[in-house]
């Protein structure tokens, strides 16, 4: 028995129906990366985990205060980039949408001070950041300090 070729003959087997997302007022940024997006109206209760403290940006236990400055900004600019990601896939259906372009440009330019304070401070994180950190010109910025995979914020 042969099968058509005709698409009109197919059997459907399934279809999937997508609501629009609409704006909602995002999360603060610590609670959108605790929670896993920035859009509240996002967050629906179909394998939702219970709420509580997470362990996503854990401080360390020293009296270090280098270290827990180093922690506390690298952990505002993870809550920062993750919020520009999450909205960056709301953009790309809603390119229109006032608030969400607002938010994104507020978003890119505290993200863009943060990683020159964090290279002016500590060492760079992006090759942008060697320059707008004020990092020395005179080798390749890397060496100026550990990358935070090398245990830089442990």
């Amino acid at each position: 028995m042969s099968m058509p070729n005709d698409a009109a003959t197919m059997e459907t087997i399934a279809m999937a129906n997508v609501p629009n997302q609409q704006w909602c007022e995002p999360y603060d940024l610590d609670t959108a990366l605790k929670e896993g997006t920035i859009f509240p109206c996002l967050n629906l209760t179909f394998f939702k985990a219970p709420q509580g403290d997470s362990n996503i940006m854990p401080q360390s236990n020293t009296d270090n205060k280098e270290q827990l400055s180093r922690e506390q900004a690298m952990n505002r600019l993870t809550a920062v980039s993750f919020a520009i990601n999450d909205l960056t896939l709301y953009l790309d259906t809603h390119p229109n949408c006032e608030n969400g372009l607002k938010l994104f440009y507020q978003l890119l330019d505290e993200r863009m001070k943060l990683l020159a304070e964090y290279a002016g401070e500590f060492y760079p994180l992006t090759q942008t950041s060697m320059i707008t950190g004020g990092c020395s010109k005179d080798m390749y910025g890397w060496s100026e300090g550990p990358a935070p995979w090398e245990g830089a914020c442990v």
